[in-house]
């Protein structure tokens, strides 16, 4: 393999992995806490709280080869 930008045969190839996490978590629920309250009093507000933090996320991984001229430091 040769460099396109200074023309040198001293390439190495690297594999290189991206991971990407994309979705949506969730927050205090306000209908759970009214309710919580409604039928606890005061520490049914905690009700709110119930399943804060999940939700639906999606990791995605890609992979890729990298080329770097070891001569000029060239990315291709």
């Amino acid at each position: 393999m040769i460099c396109p930008k200074c023309g040198s045969n001293n390439v190495l190839s690297k594999a290189v992995s991206e991971t990407t996490t994309e979705g949506k978590t969730k927050g205090f629920g306000c209908i759970k806490a009214c309710l919580g309250y409604l039928i606890f009093s005061i520490p049914g507000i905690l009700c709110g709280l119930c399943g804060m933090g999940k939700g639906r996320t999606r990791t995605t991984t890609t992979t890729k080869v990298v080329n770097i001229c070891q001569n000029c430091g060239h990315h291709f």
